[in-house]
């Protein structure tokens, strides 16, 4: 017998097909119960309505702590009747629903009991169509420990049953099961001595999927933050620690606001073919464990900035809200998203400025300012040709579609050639003169750069650059070879 185990897009490609008929070699067999979060599903329902509530409904986030004081069936029912994440977008443990799929086509009763709210666990019954009953919360009380235990021990008796979970509340449950079963690698022990056997996927380190998802190889472009220092050739003891502190300032920021916005594009993520892998949409880190580390890692900022510098948390403050307003509602609006993007760079050099003192001149803010958007624009653009070759029209969380793809082109190239220009012109400015002893050298930098800039969108229309030219540009050896060039004859410009 065979049964067809639903991926992420089966709901959207075709109607369910009928189910085989079932065998009946373990029909005796008292009925397999299947908790669903952090069981059945790598995440738990209740963060994930909670976030997608809070990014579809973000206006009347304060209802929540009203709802709260409903109890918490009250106030998983509130957030249900309001949003429901899609079953097919979820992170299945693919071997344990193989076992379960296996069991049910041998004429098995499974079972699915969960604390999630009962309108969710039947959505995602009838997605997956290999459970038999379904218990889940509602009528105030809510399914989970004893709660559940005792559910299912007047639903099948005391040890009529054998249960699958994953957590310490599920001791009660495991108990009075027949067998019990973890889909964790380190084993319960239970009240009668008895310990629980693993069963489904080998779950991995959660810190480790910590520091993934805070993503340290992102923090490359907080280095702009030293910008200000080299540009304004202030290159001591102290401006090297200013400008280190608002490093760091600025990479605990970001990774806070990566964790939250990867959150909340948890489900957008897991229809892409790649941001699907990332810690939070492949549920390999817990949402609580990712909503817990995000505002710590905030405040650690605000914290460092507040004990260094009054002007230079200003600044942070100023670009933890715009990352914030980003990733809540601005990415979703055409160009806005891009212009933002482009800013948060900017705001990085003027974080340094801020934490050195040193006062950014004009042409560095417009040079920087073009030069990013360009980049910006670059990193829609490959979105797009990629969605494009996948035969795909719009993005899932974004206002672009592929007819978009021309005209962000089009601003890109021009955004990026705009920089260039700001950089002739700096060359004939005063600052050129104050500042270099050997300012004809510096004319070989605009070559580098149309080559650097030029061979970058021309990659990108063949479908060669990674969605983030930052990180493509990391790995890229010839553009590491033309910045250090940019930077070389800038050295020996000041000669």
């Amino acid at each position: 017998m065979t049964h067809p185990i639903p991926m992420p897009q089966d709901s959207a490609i075709a109607p369910p097909s009928p189910l085989p008929p079932r065998g009946a070699s373990r029909a005796g067999e008292p009925p397999l119960v299947v908790d669903l979060d952090g069981t059945l599903i790598y995440t738990d329902m209740l963060w994930e309505s909670l976030l997608l509530f809070l990014k579809t409904c973000f206006w009347q986030a304060w209802r929540l702590p009203l709802w709260l004081l409903g109890g918490k069936a009250g106030f998983k029912h509130q957030i249900a009747s309001r949003v429901q994440p899609d079953p097919a977008t979820l992170p299945y443990d693919r071997a344990l629903l193989a076992d379960l799929v296996a069991q049910y086509d041998s004429g098995r009763r499974i079972v699915l009991a969960t604390g999630s709210q009962r309108q969710l666990a039947q959505g995602i019954a009838a997605h997956l169509r290999v459970f038999d009953e379904v218990h889940a919360t509602e009528e105030g009380v809510n399914l989970t420990s004893s709660n559940k235990a005792g559910a299912l021990v007047r639903r099948y008796g005391a040890r009529g049953y054998d249960y699958i979970g994953n957590s310490r509340v599920d001791i009660p449950v495991w108990d009075a099961a027949r067998h019990a079963y973890s889909v964790t690698t380190r084993p319960f022990t239970l009240g009668d001595g008895r310990s629980t056997t693993q069963m489904g996927s080998l779950r991995g380190n959660p810190l480790a999927a910590l520091l993934k998802a805070m993503r340290p190889r992102q923090w490359l472009k907080n280095l702009l933050v030293f910008v200000p220092m080299l540009a304004g050739h202030a290159l001591t003891t102290a401006t090297l620690l200013q400008s280190m502190t608002a490093f760091v300032a600025f990479s605990l920021c970001a990774s806070s606001a990566y964790l939250l916005n990867d959150a909340l594009d948890a489900q957008d993520d897991r229809q892409h073919p790649t941001k699907q892998k990332r810690p939070i949409a492949s549920g390999k880190l817990p949402l609580p464990l990712a909503m817990a580390a995000s505002p710590l890692l905030a405040m650690l900022a605000i914290g460092l900035c507040a004990l260094f510098d009054p002007l230079l948390l200003a600044v942070l403050l100023v670009y933890f809200a715009s990352t914030l307003g980003y990733s809540f509602y601005l990415k979703r609006i055409l160009m806005l998203d891009i212009v933002t993007l482009s800013l948060l760079y900017t705001l990085r050099v003027l974080g340094g400025s801020a934490a050195t003192g040193i006062t950014p001149s004009f042409w560095l803010l417009a040079f920087s300012f073009f030069i990013f958007l360009s980049l910006a624009l670059l990193k829609r653009f490959s979105e797009l040709y990629n969605l494009k070759r996948r035969g795909q029209d719009k993005t899932s969380g974004r206002g672009y579609t592929v007819a978009d793809k021309s005209p962000i082109a089009m601003m890109g190239i021009n955004s990026a050639f705009m920089s260039v220009l700001i950089f002739m012109l700096y060359f004939n400015s005063t600052d050129v003169l104050a500042r270099y002893h050997t300012p004809p050298l510096l004319l070989g930098i605009v070559p580098l750069l149309v080559l650097w800039l030029g061979r970058l969108w021309t990659l990108a229309f063949r479908g060669q650059v990674n969605e983030d030219p930052v990180l493509y540009v990391s790995k890229d050896p010839i553009s590491l070879a033309l910045i250090f060039f940019c930077c070389l004859l800038a050295l020996a410009a000041t000669l």
